[in-house]
């Protein structure tokens, strides 16, 4: 390098290797020029070489190397021959949550003076009074400060996540400032995920994003969590977004591997997909493979909303894209240690609310209810399993000489229209005397708080080259029902290196192990859901007696002889106290990404992940028999792995076409393969005692013939973008991408879809003042993406079985579609961004609609044709919504601030069309009977997405009063009894809420922060199986309206006067209107669960409507408070062992504000987590956690 004065020297040191140096103008000298010469050396013996002999210092502070003066003690300077004084300014820069941020760049405005935060976030520089002071920082919003006479500071930033010019990621990794961007895009800091405790990363975001709605069925740690941005794209097919871990695709379901036995039925070991129950009896869940996430690891996750913001994921990510960024540490001083420790109880405090008067007993006599007595009207006793819940023992039927199960339906053994409980002794079915009395708390037997603590440690550091983190974490979970529980290893690496001044690289690698035993089971499952047993088959005098004694001395399970609340659940205990299963999974999820900076113009970024996964599932059900032989023994092991690789070159050039303009044109392309396979058999007729084994000799007979699935896909993939700026507020992007996937039929597996994206920040455009308008954005978006089809869906399989003693080929029982196309959904984005008060009050309106076309459908076919259905490339979906983000700093002081943060959305999902002769998809069915015997979730032509449909009662053309049964079997005393329903199903609601949002408050006093977070979902309607369930049983409250005597006036048969009588609104076929006074049971008859009464003629009866069990289901709850204590860093010097610390108490989940469900019902219980949304049936109660986190630095 030609000789040069230090400032230009320095200037051309940062050019070629990005780094920044901080200095004072009088730490230079004026004039002196200075020749330096270097080759393949570090930089740092460079600067070493440059400076000693100038008698000058450096540091380096994260990315800023700072340049002082060797003993300098100077207290002024020599501007134009005055001396001006100067003062020290020091202070702590710390983020709202109180956390010190190292690193932050503190300059002097108009100047090149400055200094950077240290670890601790203090720093220290000269400045003289009235000078202001510009703190800035990647991720957080510029700040300027006034120096005042006192020469102390300290500051708050605010994070990327409330900034409107702030630095983020967007896609394949980029780092892009938000002005540029012009679809929407919103950002969490990992620490926020981790403070949270909520039970995995996506669960931290629920309330704190617009239109990103999170669902969990069961509500418990280590569940599935379903997560859908905006609306749904696809009917049968997934909804869900595409997640990206350090550039890897994880797949965030089990795979659906093709079971070469039979069909593509699904994986081996799991019948289909994990927790997306097509009915209410879900299989038991396992969770989501983001469970497996560490919150800990995690630095960023960004969220990237539509196909326009995810247009280069191609149709993966349609749905839109979640990017996790995992930790990869940072420089610092020496080697660091990060210790957190975090423990929290879950409680179950919010259990179904049932009326506590009445004990078992059915619908069996319109008399009295009476206790089952002898011969001689002695010995009472309790209802057994048939009489006195299905019939009545004096007559052998029930009301009328009508058998009750053809007037209700088939009620569980949990009925409870029976004596009252006042204390009688009568004969317990054990054979012992008990006085019969209320048992409130039986709706909380067996379950228990549960627990979870968790360890993690990282080490961490780094230099001018690089840096690199290790972290270990363990998590020990106990659920809140026995014989339950799960933990959780993760071992994380991350490295950041600078192997020349022009190639980096970066390496990013997880192993986590994931043991789950026995997660708890809920919905319609006989015999093991708990929920079930506790409702549906247990009467409210339920002791829970069996509960000690399921076992029997000799290990067998004791029958409970006699007990009369056996039903369809009496094994329940020992079902889940001795029936074992265990999933082991084991994932690595690792990447590494060469970057090449070949000129000063010209990048290059070479990219290679893997999700490997291995699942393993064993079920050990100990045997029922002493002589240990009827037991069940399953096994099975199903591997996942998945490979993504990718190269990006990109050309840039600042200042072209005059100077105004600056470019961006990149080229890149991908190639992604999953495969995956399993295997699965059982043995549940044993041999050998208490041998738990699928070898051949432990078979009693011929062993079952082993399962086995596999799949195997492939998708190439190239893309191109092109990104423009003018004067740095006018922006556009444009991208195109062709995909070609080995799931579509040779010859059309090729397809390209296009996007444009513009952003116009008008404020700088047009040079508004900022004391009227500080921020001013518009932004449009157009982008198609094409969806493939699952593997195997246009392949023409058979399946094979037994006919007559010998092997036989089976045709398919569906077809595939001819003339397959990808489904294409065309999305339109326009956002507009305000902000106010030097942006401490800013605005964030976005509107989007889209259409989905070819949606990739399974439609049903006549018995006639030969097979079930037929997989259709038809109808088109719509997909339209607002959100709104609206964000201040109401107070901004020096040692308090207030940031409030609120978020809506509303969303409109439309099916316009399907094929011709076709009206309606059907997703799920309360009892997967496709709607036989209860409601379903469908799509309808011209419906809302998610419509609810089942049987309604018929309605009167005139009066519109509900049509009744005009002398029901024959009997005109039964006039005003019995309802008529409709033939078929007919829409009854829809489960799409009309608004969804959340409102954050943070305040924040020195180094004390606390949070509040509201979650709110408002309309939408559930059809809940469990207020179906305990209306008819006579379990809720509102049933003891009559019973307690608040009806009208009602003699019964044995001449009993009563005010147990109801008059039903309706009106017979004939125009009359119902004036018959009838007993308070036909009342609640209508609540129906499994529907199966046949009042002959072809009449329905009450029990098929289901219109009484939908209901609105708004809520709004306190989802999250926290509050976080930082120790002062004064304290910690004094230490001289820790770096840092901090204490954090977190509820969640703490409280429904309001819920329009009535009971006590879990309004976030529904049944399963794909696209069917809408049942519910004996859902889990709900819980809240409360816990500590400790962390320090050493």
């Amino acid at each position: 390098m030609p000789p040069s004065d230090l400032r230009s020297i320095l200037k051309t040191i940062t050019e070629k290797t990005s780094v920044n140096f901080t200095y004072s103008n009088n730490t230079l000298p004026a004039r002196q020029r200075i020749a330096v010469t270097a080759r393949d050396e570090q930089l740092g013996e460079v600067l070493y070489r440059l400076l000693s002999p100038l008698h000058i210092t450096f540091e380096v502070i994260n990315e800023q190397i700072v340049l002082k003066k060797e003993d300098s003690n100077e207290g002024g300077m020599e501007i134009d021959g005055l001396n001006v004084l100067f003062q020290k300014i020091s202070g702590f820069v710390k983020s709202k949550e109180g956390d010190p941020l190292p690193g932050i760049n503190i300059m002097i405005a108009g100047t090149n003076r400055g200094t950077v935060t240290n670890v601790d976030g203090h720093f220290e520089l000269e400045a003289k009074e009235g000078d202001v002071l510009i703190f800035s920082s990647v991720g957080f919003a510029q700040q300027r400060v006034t120096v005042s006479g006192n020469g102390i500071m300290n500051i708050v930033m605010m994070s990327s996540a409330t900034s409107l010019d702030a630095v983020a990621i967007t896609a394949l990794g980029i780092k892009r400032n938000v002005r540029t961007l012009g679809y929407s895009q919103e950002e969490v800091a990992g620490k926020e995920v981790a403070r949270s405790n909520a039970p995995n990363v996506l669960n931290a975001m629920a309330g704190k994003m617009a239109g990103v709605n999170v669902t969990s069925p069961n509500g418990v740690d280590g569940g599935t969590t379903r997560i859908v941005i905006g609306g749904n794209n696809t009917i049968q097919g997934d909804n869900q977004p595409l997640i990206i871990v350090d550039g890897m695709p994880m797949a965030n379901d089990l795979a659906r591997p093709y079971d070469v036995r039979s069909a593509p039925t699904g994986s081996a070991l799991y019948a289909g997909n994990n927790a997306d129950a097509s009915n209410t009896s879900s299989p038991k869940d396992f969770g989501s493979p983001i469970n497996m996430i560490n919150p800990e690891d995690i630095e960023t996750i960004s969220v990237l909303k539509g196909p326009t913001a995810a247009a280069l994921y191609g149709g993966k990510g349609a749905n839109g894209v979640i990017l996790i960024t995992t930790k990869k540490g940072n420089k610092r001083n020496g080697l660091g240690v990060d210790y957190t420790y975090g423990y929290k109880t879950v409680d179950p405090y919010r259990y179904l609310q049932l009326q506590n008067e009445y004990g078992a007993g059915g619908m069996v006599s319109l008399n009295a209810p009476q206790y089952l007595t002898d011969a001689n009207g002695n010995n009472p006793r309790l209802t057994e399993n048939w009489n006195g819940m299905y019939v009545d023992p004096k007559t052998g039927s029930g009301p009328y000489g009508i058998n009750t199960y053809n007037q209700v339906g088939w009620p569980g053994s949990g009925v409870s229209w029976g004596p009252k409980m006042d204390g009688k002794m009568i004969t317990w079915w054990d054979g012992t005397q008990k006085a019969d009395v209320p048992q409130p708390d039986n709706i909380k037997l067996l379950f228990r708080n549960g627990m979870q603590s968790t360890h993690n440690v990282s080490l961490s550091g780094g230099n001018e080259w690089g840096s690199i983190r290790a972290s270990f974490s363990r998590l020990d979970n106990s659920a809140v029902l026995p014989n339950s529980k799960y933990y959780r290893n993760t071992f994380n690496l991350g490295a950041n290196m600078k192997l020349t001044k022009r190639v980096s690289v970066q390496l990013t690698s997880s192993y986590i192990v994931n043991q789950y035993h026995n997660p708890p089971q809920l919905g319609n499952d006989d015999g093991n859901s708990w929920m079930k047993r506790l409702v549906y088959n247990a009467g409210r005098n339920y002791r829970g007696e069996d509960i000690p004694i399921y076992k029997n001395p000799d290990g067998s399970q004791n029958q409970l002889t006699n007990f009369p609340w056996v039903g369809n659940g009496g094994a329940t205990v020992w079902n889940i106290m001795e029936n074992n299963t265990d999933q082991n999974r084991r994932k690595l999820l690792a990447g590494v990404q060469l970057n090449y900076e070949a000129t000063d113009f010209l990048d290059f970024i070479f990219r290679g992940g893997l999700d490997n996964n291995t699942n393993e599932l064993t079920t050990k059900n100990t045997p029922t028999d002493v002589l240990g032989i009827k037991g069940y023994y399953a096994h099975g092991v199903e591997r996942d792995n998945a490979s993504n690789m990718d190269f990006i070159g990109t050309l840039h050039k600042d200042k072209i076409f005059g100077g105004d303009f600056s470019g961006k044109f990149s080229l890149g392309g991908t190639i992604y393969q999953r495969d995956a396979s399993g295997m699965f058999n059982y043995n549940d007729n044993w041999a050998m005692p208490y041998v738990y084994s699928l070898n051949s000799g432990t078979y009693l007979g011929n062993p079952h013939p082993t399962t086995e699935s596999q799949l195997r896909k492939r998708m190439n993939s190239m893309y191109s973008f092109l990104n423009l700026s003018y004067k740095d507020y006018l922006f556009l992007d444009i991208t195109g991408r062709n995909d070609w996937s080995s799931a579509l039929p040779k010859g059309q597996w090729s397809y390209f879809f296009p996007s444009f994206a513009g952003s116009f920040v008008f404020s700088d455009a047009f040079k508004i003042d900022p004391s009227v308008l500080s921020f001013g954005k518009v932004r449009v978006a157009w982008a198609q993406a094409a969806t493939d089809p699952a593997p195997y869906q246009i392949n023409y399989t058979y399946g094979t079985s037994t006919f007559a003693g010998q092997a036989a080929t089976m045709l398919p029982g569906s077809l595939p579609a001819l003339n397959y196309k990808p489904a294409i959904n065309t999305t339109a984005d326009f956002g507009l961004v305000l902000g106010f008060l030097n942006n401490r009050l800013n605005a964030d309106f976005r509107y989007y609609k889209g259409k989905s076309r070819n949606q990739i459908l399974s439609s049903p076919l006549p018995i006639s044709s030969g097979v079930s259905s037929i997989i259709v490339n038809s109808g088109v979906l719509e997909n339209s919504g607002i959100e709104l983000i609206l964000r201040a700093k109401v107070v901004a002081q020096k040692d308090f601030s207030w940031d409030v943060s609120l978020n809506l959305a509303h969303n409109n999902n439309k099916l316009l069309s399907l094929s011709d002769g076709t009206d309606r998809v059907d997703m799920a069915s309360a009892w997967g009977d496709g709607g036989a015997h209860g409601p379903v979730i469908s799509a309808h032509v011209g419906d809302q997405f998610g419509t609810i449909y089942g049987y309604d009662y018929v309605y009167d053309p005139k009066t519109h009063l509900p049509l009744m049964v005009a002398s029901p079997y024959g009997k005109p005393e039964m006039n005003g009894t019995l309802y008529q329903a409709t033939d078929g199903l007919v829409p009854l609601g829809n489960s799409t809420p009309k608004l969804t949002g959340g409102i954050t408050n943070t305040f924040t006093y020195k180094n004390f922060s606390v949070s509040t977070l509201i979650d709110a979902k408002i309309g939408g309607d559930v059809w809940s199986g469990t207020y179906a369930t305990i209306m008819q049983q006579g379990q809720a409250r509102e049933t003891l309206k009559e019973r307690d005597g608040g009806g009208l006036p009602y003699t019964t048969p044995d001449g009993t006067k009563t005010n147990w009588g109801v008059i039903l609104p309706g009106v017979f076929p004939d125009g009359k209107i119902n004036d018959n006074v009838v007993h308070y049971y036909y009342k609640y008859m209508p609540y129906g669960v499994w529907s199966s009464t046949d009042l002959g003629g072809g009449l329905k009866g009450s029990d098929w409507i289901d219109r009484n069990a939908v209901l609105e289901n708004t809520w709004v709850k306190m989802r999250e408070i926290s509050i976080n204590y930082q120790v002062p860093s004064s304290f910690i010097k004094r230490t001289k062992v820790f770096q840092s610390a901090s204490l954090s108490l977190v509820g969640r989940d703490l409280f429904y504000l309001y819920t329009s469900l009535p009971d006590h019902i879990n309004p976030e219980g529904v049944n399963g987590a794909g696209n069917a949304q809408g049942l519910e049936f004996m859902s889990l109660p709900s819980f809240r956690s409360l816990g500590f986190q400790v962390r320090v630095s050493f």
